[in-house]
């Protein structure tokens, strides 16, 4: 089986587990801390129609890149957890910890092969920065599942994550930091709703000599 439907087929048995829970609670702790971290307040200034500083957003991918921020600028070094959570609670309502759950397995699911691929004597991939790559694809599937998507609308939600996955390593002691991985949460939500509303992308993102492992690995 691909990357891709291994991932699929933790969608399709998404179940709540104790230790999503325990990364909401986190990640709302740590969302909370660094509410007014510099990297946040810039962001802010770039949606002047919503000034105020408990202003938000009122779009969900905003919503979710500013809450992905914060938490991450809150120090605690739980990156990819954050992006899956602030996806998941800003896609949507319903099952938030089941989402979260295979979205974090998903985002670990696809840093462990981009390392295997390393290790397979493929080029070092060590100048990107791997949680914010991977973390966008698990905050993908968790959006899509808090949307209520279709196997097939994960798919191509995956395959949408999968063009729009970057970060540096070089960034991320900086301000831009928390930027770029929080984005990777903004480019997760606005995914699964492009894929609602019809939009296609490779059926296989992931695999295979054109796609995300060989591309980050090169």
């Amino acid at each position: 089986m691909t990357a891709t439907e291994d991932i699929l087929a933790l969608a399709a048995n998404a179940a709540p587990t104790a230790a999503a829970a325990a990364d909401l609670a986190l990640f709302a702790d740590a969302a909370t801390r660094g509410a007014n971290s510099a990297p946040v307040r810039a962001l802010r200034t770039l949606r002047p129609d919503h000034a105020g500083p408990a202003a938000l957003p009122d779009s969900p991918a905003w919503r979710a890149w500013l809450s992905a921020t914060a938490a991450i600028a809150g120090g605690d070094g739980r990156q990819t957890q954050h992006v899956v959570c602030a996806a998941a609670t800003a896609a949507g309502e319903g099952r938030v910890e089941a989402a979260v759950a295979v979205g974090v397995e998903a985002a670990a699911l696809v840093e462990s092969r981009l390392v295997e691929s390393r290790l397979a004597g493929l080029a070092d991939p060590g100048g990107w920065s791997l949680p914010a790559v991977s973390a966008v694809i698990g905050a993908g599937l968790a959006a899509g599942l808090m949307l209520g998507l279709t196997p097939g609308q994960l798919r191509c939600t995956l395959g949408i994550c999968a063009t729009q996955a970057a970060g540096v390593h070089a960034a991320d002691s900086t301000d831009a930091g928390p930027v770029q991985a929080g984005k990777a949460a903004f480019n997760a939500v606005e995914a699964a709703q492009l894929a609602r509303l019809g939009f296609t992308s490779s059926g296989e993102p992931l695999d295979g000599r054109r796609a995300l492992f060989a591309l980050f690995c090169t």
